[in-house]
């Protein structure tokens, strides 16, 4: 199998440079590969080829990798005269190097300082997206080699409001709200890339339409499982100072029965609007909107060849727990490959996985929901 490597796209005059245009080489002696795709945020990968001056002086950051049918964008590179390593994101990540600016003039009424979109969940990321990483639409020099949107799933009525959040975490909120995944991939025959909404499919044990997919011991196709579930991440409640120095409580789902240890809490300063506005509640819960309970799954699959053919990430399948028995449908959230001296292994994650430490600063960060000693 081999790696193509490009370089990362240039523009010039309002076009895009093509991928035969920025083509440097092929590759097909790969010594290591591990690359984790995820259903709604950018994965990671890394690959490690023999040492070759050739190769080594071909090689750059920024760099594109298509292997395997998945497009990797080179953000590190390492060598030591006997091996070269790289390692970076799939091309989801590009939209973890925009945030998303906004108009200054109120637009709706309360929603100063924030870029507020609504429509179909894909018609509001396309919005984001183009207004701050397309050609011709966001700021010059914030542009992105994105030229193609398709996909139009999701909810039919949907809307964000957005303030200076990277791309890649409103398109990870939207997605996990209708449902639905995305991916951004190149055009190889032309130029550019597509970014793409994606459904899952129901193949689960409750479902009668198609043929199921069954993760078990009793099928043979599970090596072992993992089980991981946490509240660590959890917020249910969050407190908003609004620009008054005024307090105001607002409650994940409305819920606001948890009491003891279930009850977790945080605060937020929310300075665009006062708590006896309608929006406070909108503002205040968009803040921890990523603190949720994780229950998770990650199973070593035995036989890997079903992947992309019979289940893919998104779908829905069943998972028979090796100790309690029982079976439980679930999501594909994160598919794992690997390849070590020549021997190939699948990892699936299914359900919502705990918040890797970075992530999780990151977000209470962004959100405004740190802790404060």
């Amino acid at each position: 199998m081999f790696a193509k490597f490009f370089r990362m796209p240039t523009i010039v005059n309002g076009v895009w440079s093509s991928f035969s245009d920025d083509f440097l080489f092929a590759a097909n002696k790969i010594a290591e590969y591990e690359y984790t795709k995820r259903f709604v945020r950018p994965g990671d990968f890394s690959m490690v080829l023999p040492f070759d001056e050739g190769t080594l002086k071909k090689l750059m950051l920024n760099g594109i990798i298509y292997f395997d049918s998945d497009w990797l964008w080179i953000q590190n590179l390492s060598y030591d005269g006997r091996r070269i390593e790289l390692s970076g994101k799939d091309c989801k990540g590009f939209l973890d190097t925009r945030v998303t600016l906004f108009n200054f003039d109120e637009e709706i009424p309360g929603t100063q300082g924030y870029d507020v979109a609504e429509g179909t969940t894909q018609a509001c990321m396309r919005h984001y997206v183009e207004n701050n990483a397309v050609y011709g639409i966001c700021q010059a020099g914030r542009e992105l080699p994105i030229v193609n949107f398709s996909g139009d799933i999701g909810l039919s009525s949907d809307s964000y409001m957005a303030r200076l959040e990277y791309l890649s975490d409103i398109a990870a909120k939207m997605c996990e709200n209708a449902g639905i995944g995305y991916d951004v991939q190149g055009i190889l025959r032309d130029r550019g890339f597509r970014m793409t909404t994606i459904k899952g499919v129901n193949r689960g044990f409750l479902q009668s339409d198609r043929p199921r997919v069954i993760f078990s011991a009793r099928r043979r196709n599970v090596i072992s499982q993992q089980f991981e579930h946490g509240v660590d991440d959890l917020y249910n409640v969050v407190y908003g100072v609004d620009s008054n120095e005024d307090v105001g409580a607002a409650y994940r789902d409305g819920i606001t029965s948890d009491v003891g240890l279930k009850r977790r809490e945080c605060t937020t300063s929310i300075s665009e609007v006062t708590i006896a506005d309608p929006m406070f509640e909108k503002y205040a819960l968009n803040a921890i909107s990523d603190n949720v309970e994780s229950h998770s799954c990650t199973t070593d699959a035995a036989v890997i060849s079903g992947y992309g053919s019979k289940y893919n990430i998104g779908d829905i399948v069943a998972v028979q727990d090796i100790f309690t028995k029982n079976i439980e449908d679930v999501q594909i959230t994160e598919v794992t490959k690997s390849c070590r001296q020549g021997q190939q292994s699948l990892s699936l994650t299914f359900g919502t996985p705990k918040q890797k430490p970075l992530q999780k600063i990151v977000n209470d960060f962004l959100s405004g929901t740190a802790r404060r000693r």
